[in-house]
């Protein structure tokens, strides 16, 4: 593979962002697609064990995105090419492990359990180490500027994928176990050229030290990316508590409609950090023009695609929803001001993050959760699904302030030297607010089918 560090200047940086955002759109789609067939072609019990093994998945890859990925991406992002060759062995030996052992478990408890979920939880655990290494694949080329070869390894999935797809339905298989082997396995073929293509074999001596010497940064990752799951979990069993299931639906259906806007920002989450980890000798002002360069182009789409959602007319949005249609109204205006809100606050965000300030982000995030549960106690018992759309925006907006200014102090200062042995410093990739937009996306079913990313 040519030199890992991605070329610099306006043009460079703006194919690399294009490209991030096809490979989020495809990733996006392509789930969407995914759960609409496995829904068409079996029964509700099996759908719901599909939706179980995916929900596994979703929450075994925000722990390796966590421990794995992010290190990688931002502590090695503008490392010389021996060190990110290196990392980047140690990366995928530590995801190859961690797929084996997680579905080790999930095949013991599978065939324990002797049942359709059983079968799904052995299906998917076969699948794990392939899941895993494949996405952490994903996040080493962009950690090292080559967003268009990341989107290139997922299309390779997506075609493998649905010509399994294809030949399942051809040959009417309505079981829940080959579905979830063609989803895995594609994934896997797609890890091994994923492998190829960044001219890295996984070298599994020394990756625990490796592991070991991120600890410093994960610690704060996980326990972030804890909280944030925690969050979405228990806003949707308020919701669901205080509420009622149509309350649920109506989020559900906002979420769908402003799918798009969810891409946009992971996209630009996903493009932005390792590109300032990678500037660490980048000037104050570069840095802040680079912040607000993002945040302006986000906030201008978010703009403009709320005003296209609001204007949508009753008959289109009757022809999607059918009865939800009615709720999902009463809400988009408050998750249109939450996307917005997310939107101001990607560019800070990103800098924070990029800069290798984890520990400024965990506290961040410690002072929001109470905030956010009092708000949505309050607007769910008010007002229901209203409520709590209108509690994720209020407490997204009161945040905005903190983080700019944290942001703005933060990068007149020198990156953050938190250091292994042999890397630079390291930060978080989840820009702040993220954790308001996924409490929203999570459905009843627990699926993240039209979200912004595998």
């Amino acid at each position: 593979m040519p030199n890992p560090i991605g070329g610099a200047g306006v043009k460079p940086l703006l194919k690399r962002a294009s490209w991030s955002l096809i490979d989020q759109g495809l990733s996006a789609a392509s789930n969407l697609l995914l759960a609409v067939i496995v829904a068409r072609q079996l029964d509700a019990y099996g759908f719901g064990s599909f939706a179980v093994a995916f929900l596994i998945f979703g929450l075994v890859l925000e722990v390796a995105r966590a421990t794995i990925s992010s290190p990688l991406q931002i502590s090695y992002s503008g490392a010389p090419v021996d060190q990110w060759r290196a990392a980047v062995r140690s990366a995928l030996a530590a995801a190859v492990a961690l797929g084996v052992v997680v579905g080790i478990v999930l095949v013991v408890t599978g065939l324990l359990l002797d049942s359709t979920t059983g079968n799904a939880l052995v299906a998917v655990g076969i699948c794990m180490p392939g899941l895993v290494t494949q996405d952490v694949c994903r996040m080493a080329f962009f950690s090292c500027g080559r967003a268009k070869l990341a989107a290139i390894n997922d299309a390779l999935w997506i075609v493998l994928e649905f010509a399994a797809l294809a030949a399942m339905i051809l040959l009417g298989v309505r079981a829940v176990v080959p579905f979830i082997l063609a989803w895995g396995g594609s994934a896997t073929v797609a890890g091994v050229v994923g492998f190829v293509m960044l001219g890295c074999w996984p070298r599994f001596r020394g990756y625990v030290r490796w592991m070991l010497a991120q600890r410093g940064l994960t610690g704060y990752l996980l326990a972030e990316q804890l909280l944030g799951a925690g969050l979405a979990q228990v806003a949707i069993l308020i919701v669901g508590v205080i509420g009622s299931s149509a309350d649920v639906g109506s989020l559900r259906a906002g979420q769908v409609l402003l799918g798009p806007l969810n891409v946009l920002v992971t996209a630009i989450a996903v493009f932005g950090i390792p590109e300032i980890a990678r500037r660490s000798s980048m000037a104050v002002r570069q840095r802040q023009r680079f912040c607000w360069a993002l945040s302006g182009g986000v906030t201008v789409a978010a703009l403009g695609y709320s005003c296209v959602v609001l204007l949508l007319p009753d008959s289109v949005g009757t022809q999607l929803f059918g009865d939800t249609w009615g709720g999902a109204q009463t809400v988009l205006l408050a998750m249109c001001a939450l996307y917005i809100a997310v939107a101001i606050g990607i560019g800070p965000g990103v800098t924070l993050f990029g800069m290798g300030r984890a520990r400024v982000s965990f506290t961040l995030n410690l002072i929001k959760a109470p905030l956010l549960l009092v708000t949505l106690l309050v607007g769910i018992w008010q007002a229901g699904a209203v409520g709590a759309a209108w509690a994720l925006a209020v407490t997204e907006t009161l945040m905005l302030p903190l983080l700019i200014v944290v942001a703005m102090r933060v990068m007149r200062e020198p990156p953050a030297p938190v250091r292994d042995e042999d890397g630079p410093a390291a930060g978080p990739t989840v820009a702040p607010g993220t954790e308001s937009v996924t409490a929203i996306s999570t459905s009843a079913a627990n699926d993240r089918s039209d979200q912004g990313g595998r």
